[in-house]
């Protein structure tokens, strides 16, 4: 049973695969604010994070189009 909302949600390693970069660095990016994640949990040790497709889509339009003016 899939809702929109986790449908629209993805994990580090789907982002991952999407940007061809491994969960760590992808978990490394969203701690520092350069992949938008929203934190669903957060405990003494670990949060549990995921990702908004649409940013995530965004994110890699903007960097595309960046590619292609440079």
């Amino acid at each position: 049973m899939t809702t929109e909302l986790t449908a629209t949600l993805l994990t580090a390693e789907e982002v991952g695969r999407l940007l061809r970069l491994k969960p760590a660095t992808v978990y490394e990016a969203a701690s520092d604010g350069r992949i938008p994640c929203v934190r669903l949990w957060q405990g003494r040790r670990k949060a549990l994070i995921r990702f908004r497709r649409d940013q995530i889509q965004a994110l890699m339009q903007d960097r595309s189009t960046s590619a292609d003016r440079g």
